[in-house]
């Protein structure tokens, strides 16, 4: 097979082979940035945003353990360092200081120059706030940061059009998993990137695409019949549902509420069902997401793809509450073995839980 510019970008990336002075020319704006095993790659000459460069799927994803891990334990030293203070001071203690609750993530990125989507997402929130005053009616559930990529971690590791570069391939991430491209198939990749539904190009009969865990699955907030872009049908029974990805809002003052968020999620290695509660709170003239003693669960009975039917694959019991601008509550499954499994929500009877002080709401997944 012809090796293309791309390929030598990569293995130059990751020091498989020297480059020669012309070969290096040739690449012109593809340069990477390098930091141990992970790199910043520039396709900037195809018109695509700067990815990172993992060399294989475990990388990826134990990089984004390790910064939650750095996150969960820089966030509670400066709660436990202030919990003399109630939530108003706390606030005020956080904001007046320039604490940053994901400076781990904030270092990685910038080791990288890295312009993420986590960032992009955040300033993105900040203009859309700008525009409400505290008597105004919306629902915080709207945001932009309402991705479908559901944790900070993995955001931090993406670009602003969720994609990366692991291993040999280049990736597209999903709703409800990611579309896999080798490298050296850059206008194949655009073609995925520009002609998301296939109609024109037809890239998804091509036998070098690999979709897994789906393609963008079902809109959220959905839970009924099928995604016409899905290779693996969202229904699986009327009893039970894999693919799950709904939100909302709970109001409890006049200047302070919450968005809640719930997701079932599958994939190539990671399997996983979470809940995310965000405190948002109106204070010194702006709506922002700000840091509220919040809560969150996951709870009951849960299929999957591994039960029979819709019998129970295990329970769920994973609460979670903090003092926080956000708490995450999950139940993963890492399969590096290579194969997808899903969770499966029961009807009436998987839920999550989301409150701010001693309230609690259960979320529902299947009704």
């Amino acid at each position: 097979m012809q090796i293309k510019p791309i390929i030598i970008a990569f293995l130059c990336s990751t020091a498989i082979i020297s480059c020669s002075k012309d070969e290096v020319q040739e690449l012109e704006s593809i340069t990477t940035k390098s930091g141990g095993s992970i790199s910043k790659v520039s396709f900037s000459r195809y018109g695509l945003a700067d990815m990172l460069y993992f060399p294989n799927m475990e990388t990826f994803y134990q990089t984004q353990m390790d910064l939650e891990e750095q996150v969960e334990n820089h966030d509670d030293a400066f709660v436990e360092q202030n919990n003399n203070l109630n939530e108003d001071d706390l606030i005020d203690e956080e904001e007046s200081s320039g604490f940053d609750d994901e400076k781990p993530l904030t270092e990685f990125e910038n080791s990288f120059s890295f312009y993420s989507l986590r960032v992009h997402l955040i300033q993105l929130e900040h203009i859309w706030l700008d525009q409400f005053g505290v008597n105004d009616s919306f629902d915080v559930s709207d945001s932009p940061y309402n991705h479908f990529i559901f944790d900070e971690e993995k955001r931090a590791v993406l670009n602003i059009d969720a994609q990366a570069n692991i291993g040999e391939y280049l990736i597209q991430f999903t709703r409800f998993g990611y579309i896999q491209v080798p490298v050296y198939e850059m206008e194949l990749f655009l073609d995925v990137v520009n002609d998301p539904s296939s109609t024109n190009t037809n890239w998804m009969e091509n036998e070098n695409v690999v979709v897994v865990g789906g393609y963008y699955g079902a809109p959220q907030n959905y839970a009924n019949g099928t995604d016409d872009n899905n290779y693996d049908p969202v229904t699986l029974t009327e009893e039970c549902f894999a693919d799950i990805d709904n939100d909302g809002q709970i109001v409890y003052t006049d200047n302070r509420k919450v968005s809640w968020r719930h997701q079932l999620k599958g994939d190539y290695i990671v399997v996983k069902a979470k809940a995310k509660t965000r405190g948002f709170k109106h204070k010194r003239g702006k709506w922002r997401c700000r840091r509220l003693n919040i809560f969150a669960k996951v709870e009951g009975d849960i299929s999957s793809t591994e039960a029979i039917d819709c019998d129970v694959y295990k329970y769920l019991d994973e609460p979670k509450g903090r003092k926080r601008r956000k708490v995450i509550a999950k139940d993963e499954e890492i399969h590096f073995a290579g194969y997808v499994i899903k969770y499966k929500a029961i009807e009436g009877i998987t839920k999550s839980i989301h409150g701010w002080s001693t309230n609690r709401t259960d979320k529902i997944m299947l009704q």
